[in-house]
């Protein structure tokens, strides 16, 4: 398979969080919201609720609640903080699809975010009671993840701390093929 196949959104698409100062519009929003909306999901069951956080009040807010790793959350231009009550979807077999078909959502977002120029970057660490609280959540409802949003700053210093960050962290690092998927059986090897 050659990557020249591959869209340029998933080709291309990293979590920067070197973010310049400019905010994201209303309309921008919007936008990146009903690309969330048209993920498929569990019996159309749409699970996924959201709330944006872009005022810098509540972010710091948001941000004291979120584990020191992610102190980088600070310099988005919003957040996205995700949420699903369990009950919304189906659970069979012990498997809970609103964790799956939320991913999807996000996921769709993310791509939609990466085509427009603005890059993202997920998180599971925070801790959920605090978030929950100072945002004003329903106990009923399951913080699935937080997502720090931007427009990447073109600092020739901040662009280079980046590339130097990525090539630290091998970014572009990804498991061959071969290690993911078997063919036919588990362990199967393709023709």
């Amino acid at each position: 398979m050659s990557i020249i196949q591959l869209l340029p959104e998933i080709e291309e698409r990293s979590s920067i969080t070197n973010w310049s100062s400019k905010s994201i519009s209303e309309e921008t929003w919007e936008i990146l919201f009903e690309a969330a909306r048209r993920a498929p999901s569990s019996w159309n069951r749409q699970p996924a609720r959201y709330v944006v956080v872009s005022e810098e009040n509540v972010k710091k807010s948001v941000c004291n609640a979120l584990h020191r790793t992610n102190k980088w959350a600070e310099k988005a231009a919003g957040l996205i903080v995700q949420v699903a009550d369990p009950v919304d979807d189906d659970r069979l077999d012990g498997k809970d699809y609103y964790l799956y078909d939320c991913g999807l959502s996000m996921m769709s977002l993310i791509y939609q975010a990466q085509s427009m120029g603005i890059t993202t970057r997920q998180m599971i660490g925070f801790d959920e009671k605090d978030m929950k609280q100072i945002l004003g959540i329903p106990d009923r409802y399951r913080i699935v993840v937080i997502a720090g949003l931007g427009y990447p700053s073109e600092s020739p210093v901040s662009m280079k701390l980046a590339q130097i960050k990525h090539v630290m962290t091998e970014q572009h690092k990804r498991y061959r093929l071969e290690h993911l998927v078997s063919w036919q059986k588990w362990g199967g090897k393709s023709k």
